[in-house]
């Protein structure tokens, strides 16, 4: 699909502009005073961290005698511990532990240290049956769900749900070099650029100065379009076709076929051409059969047979709502009203 130029422009200009801006304002200094995180153990399935956890729940209660095994143990700690599994990534703190072990240490009689490490003890040990019972609701689960998944998919609203193909990869990888190559590009020209501050100020205002003529020729663009759609040609050059005769014409001929609705439907008609003909109202297709009321009262305000004229269009318009546009079952009755009244507007009925 080719590439409009129009919606380039606007992405190279921003950013251009935070280029240049970041070159104007500089590079803030690293604080080298900020420590790293320190990282914990990584396991890569859940079994491995229970056995892990349950070696150092053994190791509270085999240590538990003196505040200096405690805080040897709780030093051997890490951080956290990592787990790796069905795609995503776990991390547990170890920090309950660390504290449940240090209040260990500071318990003065052995009876007191005892009991503190036993409860640090059964943290470690239930984090473990924890880990050991996700591990089984994994086993169990993975081979029943992926089947269930498989037959809704297979469903056919799902027919047309599926994953990137081999050229959607494709082009990913084409978009994400050419965006690559342009940055790498823009880098090192505001990269050299940046180096003299009055060329950076320079290009600065060469771009706000383009953004400016882009909007004013999208504006005019917008302005000159609006402007050829207000020329079109207004309703009076439109050519119609038939008369007010050939409406009654058309109008006899579906009272014959019994189809009534569409008889007065036509009659109808036929006294819009007729006043159109006569001058009353002017000829435009794009009104309602209220404006057409409305055209006809301010046109014959003070005409002699103005008040005639009025009652004939309101009995036909009436008849028009109800039939043609509330569909209601239209009689031969309906069709010899709807005549009376285009005969009362001035037509010879003959």
């Amino acid at each position: 699909m080719p590439i409009r130029l129009s919606r380039i422009l606007p992405v190279v200009f921003v950013l251009s502009f935070v280029a240049v801006v970041n070159c104007l304002a500089g590079t803030a200094p690293q604080d080298s005073s900020v420590p790293a995180i320190a990282s914990g153990n990584v396991y890569p399935d859940a079994p491995s961290l229970a056995a892990e956890l349950q070696r150092i729940g053994t190791a509270i209660k085999e240590e538990k005698a003196t505040a200096a095994e405690m805080a040897a143990l709780r030093g051997s700690l890490p951080s956290h511990w990592e787990l790796t599994t069905a795609g995503r990534r776990y991390s547990i703190s170890a920090e309950p532990l660390r504290v449940l072990l240090l209040d260990a240490e500071r318990e003065k009689k052995p009876e007191t240290r005892a009991a503190k490490a036993t409860e640090a003890a059964d943290w470690a040990f239930d984090l473990a049956n924890q880990a050991n019972a996700y591990a089984g609701a994994q086993t169990h689960s993975a081979p029943s769900a992926r089947p269930a998944l498989d037959r809704i998919l297979s469903r056919w609203e799902f027919g047309s749900a599926h994953g990137p193909t081999k050229w959607d990869l494709f082009r990913q990888r084409v978009s994400r070099w050419i965006a690559e190559q342009l940055l790498g590009f823009l880098g090192i020209i505001f990269g050299q650029i940046s180096r003299h501050a009055m060329g950076a100020k320079v290009l600065l205002w060469s771009i706000v100065i383009a953004v400016v003529v882009w909007l004013a020729v999208v504006l005019f663009r917008y302005w000159t379009r609006r402007a050829v759609l207000e020329e079109l040609p207004t309703p009076d050059s439109v050519a119609f076709i038939r008369t007010w005769q050939e409406w009654i014409r058309v109008a006899r001929e579906a009272a014959m076929r019994g189809n009534f609705r569409e008889a007065v439907h036509s009659t109808y008609w036929a006294g819009i051409c007729y006043l159109e003909d006569s001058g009353v109202v002017r000829k435009d297709r794009t009104r309602t059969p209220r404006e057409y009321m409305r055209s006809v009262s301010n046109a014959t305000q003070l005409a002699p047979s103005g008040r005639k004229t009025r009652e004939a269009l309101s009995a036909l318009t009436m008849a028009l709502e109800q039939v043609w546009n509330g569909r209601r079952p239209a009689s031969n009755h309906d069709f010899a009203d709807a005549m009376r009244s285009v005969e009362a507007l001035g037509c010879q009925l003959q």
